[in-house]
This record gives structure tokens, sequence and C-alpha cells, in this order.
């Protein structure tokens, strides 16, 4: 008689695909350190963003929409063009 395997909800250690991890090595692998900035934000901004991430052709997280969004925050104070007076802005921000 055949012998039985075991069944298990475990994966081999050989059954890796080298497309996923490569995929997971692009995700997880980071330029700089990441700081945590807490942010606290309304319902309905929250609601929008989210409906911004499902929406995006790539899943694109949130927080790569507010990194994109402080960036763009930076470069209007680098303009003059901010709402509040931040003294030596452009020593902050730098190049």
């Amino acid at each position: 008689m055949a012998e039985r395997k075991k069944l298990t909800t475990r994966r081999s250690s050989a059954a890796g695909r080298p497309d996923v991890e490569k995929a997971v090595k692009a995700i997880t692998e980071v330029d700089q350190p990441k700081k945590r900035v807490p942010y606290d934000t309304s319902v309905d901004i929250h609601r929008k963003l989210s409906s911004m991430r499902v929406n995006s052709a790539d899943n694109v997280p949130v927080k790569t929409f507010l990194d994109e969004a402080v960036e763009d925050l930076f470069e209007k104070y680098r303009r003059g063009e901010g709402r509040y007076q931040v003294k030596d802005i452009e020593r902050i921000l730098g190049d």
C-alpha cells in the first residue's frame, strides 16, 4: 500500500517563489530609518484616504499618500506659501 503524506497547513521550506520573494524584499527594504509620527484625523479625512487606497491602481498604502502630502507641504513652505510663519525654513528643510 502507498505511503500517505501527512496533511499540514505549513509550507515546505523549498516552496519559495522567486517572484514573491523579490516583491516582499522590495516592500520591506528601507532606504532610511523610519520614525513614527502620531497623527489623529477626522473620520472624514480617514474615510477619504482609505477610499484613495482602495481605488488606487496598486493599492497604495495610506502612509505613502501621507508621505507625499508632507513632501508637498515642505515645498510649499520652501516657497514661502505656508499658512504659518516658520523661521529659518531653508536650514530646517535643507536641500
